[in-house]
């Protein structure tokens, strides 16, 4: 009886499966195509895993506090290195982070983000107090943010592009450029100050 008790507690555990992200490391400065991360940005969940791998020329992967303060917790695969290498890392304390190549003139092109977000946080919830408006959004995108305390505010498409960001330093109304962007859906990124992020979705008509 004790161990399928066991067993009850640990099931919604075992329900939370880990997802693999792969991104591909590539280019060269010499000539061809620039040095890569591809994707260059991703979101994830906390527990989730990051697979680089190398598909041509000499590169890492460097996210490191060291580099960038305001990461959570650091990464890295090392010094640069060429040939058919793989790096993984599991991310898992949400926020944001982002990493860059450091062999020499890489890091022009060739660096990213990985946004981690935490589903059961309530500081996820908290995204739905907050107001946006015209829904759907025509060239400014209006954000009510009430008494919400956020560093910035992104546009990501769903594929994870970020298509706009801009500081907020702990505005409570905030206006984002849309002109530029095609009709379709979108996920409104807020990174609070304590590092903290939620999400909402939005439509561009």
């Amino acid at each position: 009886m004790r161990s399928l008790y066991a067993l009850l507690l640990a099931l919604p555990l075992s329900l939370q499966a880990q997802t693999i992200h792969q991104v591909q490391v590539g280019g060269s400065t010499v000539g061809g195509t620039p040095p890569f991360y591809n994707p260059q940005n991703l979101t994830i969940n906390v527990g989730d895993i990051v697979r680089w791998t190398n598909t041509s020329g000499t590169h890492n992967v460097n996210g490191s506090t060291s580099l960038f303060p305001a990461n959570p917790q650091s990464f890295s695969s090392g010094n640069p290195q060429s040939g058919n290498w793989t790096f993984e890392f599991t991310f898992t304390i949400a926020g944001v982070y982002n990493y860059h190549c450091t062999q020499q003139g890489h890091s022009a092109t060739q660096f990213g983000s990985i946004t981690v977000l935490n589903p059961t946080v309530v500081a996820e919830r908290t995204a739905n107090s907050i107001n946006l408006f015209p829904v759907p959004a025509a060239d400014v995108l209006t954000l009510d943010l009430g008494d919400l305390k956020m560093d910035r505010a992104e546009i990501v498409m769903l594929d994870g592009r970020v298509m706009a960001s801009q500081g907020v330093n702990g505005q409570t109304m905030v206006h984002m450029s849309t002109a530029a962007l095609p009709a379709g859906n979108y996920i409104l990124r807020l990174v609070a100050v304590d590092g903290n992020v939620m999400t909402r979705p939005f439509i561009k008509g």
